[in-house]
């Protein structure tokens, strides 16, 4: 997905900025990908106490504490869930295209995660989420 975005946002800018384009659609995986491995699937996704509807807590740096026969669901989820992550993130920055500096952008791919944990809180956790307890349903995520 971010090389199919960058292509198409390098086909919306400018010639001499194709380069800085691509660099920070890696970025977004970089940097949103380190993000959502350490703090934003825990937000996402946490089950341990202190979860509530708005934020989940839990599961930080993807660890478990403990050796569980469900690792594997846990890291395929998460895998899934970063690429989504990252995704969010990358169809932002096409429309701050030759706008932002690169550190700027750093920093705001490295935030956005936190952004995009939220509202997978809420409609991906059926345990706590708000909007999960609500009935709403949405078959992307989870």
């Amino acid at each position: 997905m971010q090389s199919g975005f960058g292509l198409l946002e390098s086909g919306s800018a400018s010639r001499k900025n194709e380069v800085n384009i691509m660099v920070k659609n890696a970025v977004d995986v970089l940097f949103g990908g380190i993000s959502y491995w350490m703090f934003g699937f825990g937000f996402s996704f946490g089950k341990e106490q202190g979860s509530g509807p708005f934020i989940g807590i839990g599961y930080f740096f993807v660890d478990t504490g403990k050796n569980d026969d469900q690792l594997g669901h846990l890291f395929s989820l998460f895998f899934f869930q970063a690429s989504f992550a990252t995704t969010a993130t990358t169809i932002v920055s096409g429309s701050m295209a030759e706008r932002t500096k690169l550190e700027t952008y750093i920093l705001f791919s490295f935030l956005n995660t936190f952004i995009y944990c939220l509202p997978a809180h809420w409609i991906w956790s059926p345990e706590h989420g708000w909007l999960s307890k609500l009935g709403a349903t949405d078959i992307a995520g989870e």
